[in-house]
């Protein structure tokens, strides 16, 4: 282990040698014109003698590596210490839970100017879509290809069988509820796929009909609740997987997934493509699992569609919604669509592209602040007692 103490870091800073000696990114370890290492991470040999002590100056952190085995003598690495505090101590401030009232208090819109331009303003909704999931766009020109420029600011879009960009409007014979103007319930959109794309935007073109309102809810928060709430809970609606399902129009589409995952914030909820076949409830006491499922999936689900958790807004034209399609539910209110027209140009971002681009610009992420004091369970617990959740749970059984 390398000790790295003083003045540098607000706690001491132990690295693995083999670890350091691995990210050693000179031109001898790294081609410069392609970024590729240029050995592996099983060749750097467990023994790694140090000629001297590691020093540190401007900022910069030298080890000299005696006898390295990719050099044939001496290798001199330098690791500019605020890499290193990016890579070891500096995770992406800790996400917002929110409900309806603090998502008002904290909604966030900005110019679509001010997003293209790439700098403060596109930082801060960046900056956004992490801590709390959605944000919004305003002035967006009147034009099919602005959803394409919005997503590109953050990365390449993720093309499905809906198209590389894709029409919401009421239409007949719809191949989705989404194309209709019927309610939607709150939902993710294609958990049918493994790759689950990540972010999703939507433009508002048109939106006269009377009704037809957008509807959103914080998932983690209603994760987190469940989490602090009696085991039995989580254990169901963590090891009885539903299957999810798209088998229409010359697609099929299908995977198993829990409500619940290992990854503490990540989780699945999708109704109107669950199907009820496979083979979670069968067998012996099959009945009995799955009325203990249906208890605790009843409650995940007011966790996200009580009032006091939804946020609802009518989307108008010029405005475009971007949210974490892992994270925030979304659904829709009725529409007449005899009254007006309504129209939204949607787009999908994956999971990998987001995470890289909120890696990529992690210090400058971190130096907006912003990020929430409290840990996602220190926030679920306010919320307990602000709305006496789960007091209002015991009590219906005493």
């Amino acid at each position: 282990m390398i000790h790295i103490g003083g003045p540098y870091y607000e706690k001491p800073l132990f690295v693995d040698r083999h670890w350091l000696r691995d990210a050693c990114e000179c031109s001898m370890c790294v081609d410069p014109d392609s970024g590729q290492k240029n050995f592996g991470t099983c060749d750097v040999p467990t023994e790694l003698p140090i000629e001297g002590l590691p020093k540190i100056e401007d900022g910069v952190l030298e080890v000299i590596w005696e006898n390295d085995f990719l050099s044939s003598g001496n290798h001199v690495s330098r690791y500019p210490l605020t890499i290193l505090q990016k890579d070891i101590l500096q995770p992406l401030p800790v996400k917002t839970l929110w409900d309806k009232a603090i998502f008002e208090r904290d909604r966030l819109n900005i110019d679509y100017g001010e997003w293209m331009a790439g700098e403060e303003g596109f930082l801060s909704g960046l900056h956004r879509l992490h801590t709390h999931g959605m944000l919004f766009l305003r002035n967006v020109p009147s034009s099919e290809e602005c959803v394409i420029s919005i997503a590109n600011q953050i990365g390449n879009l993720q093309e499905t069988f809906y198209g590389r960009t894709w029409d919401v409007r009421s239409k007949p014979n719809a191949e989705n509820i989404a194309y209709t103007s019927s309610f939607l319930g709150l939902h993710q959109d294609l958990l049918y796929m493994k790759d689950t794309p990540r972010i999703q935007i939507l433009h508002c073109l048109e939106n006269t009909c009377e009704g037809g309102d957008s509807l959103f809810s914080d998932g983690q928060r209603a994760v987190n609740l469940i989490r602090i709430g009696p085991a039995q809970s989580q254990y169901h609606l963590s090891s009885i997987p539903l299957r999810y399902h798209y088998t229409k129009h010359g697609h099929c589409y299908q995977i198993d997934r829990s409500i619940l995952q290992k990854e503490r914030e990540r989780f699945f909820w999708s109704p109107p493509f669950q199907t009820s076949r496979g083979g979670s409830f069968h067998g012996k006491n099959g009945s009995t699992r799955y009325r203990r499922w249906l208890k605790a999936a009843t409650k995940f689900r007011q966790f996200l569609e009580d009032d006091q958790w939804v946020y609802q807004y009518k989307l108008q034209p010029g405005e475009c919604v971007i949210f974490d399609n892992l994270r925030v539910v979304h659904g829709r209110r009725k529409f007449d669509a005899a009254t007006g027209s309504r129209w939204l140009k949607g787009a999908y971002i994956s999971n990998d592209v987001f995470k890289s681009k909120c890696t990529a610009l992690n210090p400058q992420l971190r130096a907006l602040g912003g990020g929430n004091e409290l840990t996602p369970t220190q926030q679920a617990s306010r919320f307990d007692e602000e709305y006496n959740i789960w007091e209002k749970e015991d009590s219906t059984k005493s």
